[in-house]
């Protein structure tokens, strides 16, 4: 796993999922909403929107550290599909936690998981996309 790729491909995840904050452009959510992983704040929880997109890219660069360990030795097109399974478990252990520490933001869940897939697929593809390639060797080229 190269860890600087890695980082880049969670930031590069989370902050488009900043601009689309559910995973679609048709989302009622714009950039101002306050969510965070496709999950908007409980109403009477109020946090600035900078915290809220700090916590966000926070989880996207955890998220995507995950995913590049895991699609590493991966074809891109294989790194993709994986990315995408990937984050289905991390939505998983990402509702359990919520539904256990916080319930309150349980809810719309069919959009968070959305943002969740979407997360992965994007991911795992700039990941695989940003990795440094060994330079041809001479004798590898002839």
């Amino acid at each position: 796993m190269q860890w600087g790729p890695a980082l880049t491909a969670g930031l590069i995840a989370g902050a488009i999922l900043l601009i689309v904050p559910r995973g679609s452009p048709w989302s009622s959510v714009t950039f101002f909403s306050p969510v965070i992983m496709g999950r908007a704040l409980p109403p009477g929880m109020e946090l600035p929107v900078f915290l809220v997109w700090l916590l966000h890219l926070g989880i996207s660069i955890v998220y995507g550290l995950m995913i590049a360990r895991i699609v590493a030795g991966l074809t891109q097109s294989r790194a993709v599909l994986t990315g995408g399974v990937v984050v289905l478990m991390l939505y998983l252990v990402n509702l359990v936690v919520v539904a256990v520490v916080w319930p309150r933001w349980r809810g719309s869940e069919v959009s968070v998981t959305i943002t969740h897939i979407v997360f992965g697929l994007i991911a795992a593809g700039a990941y695989r996309g940003l990795l440094r390639r060994k330079p041809a060797t001479s004798a590898s080229i002839a």
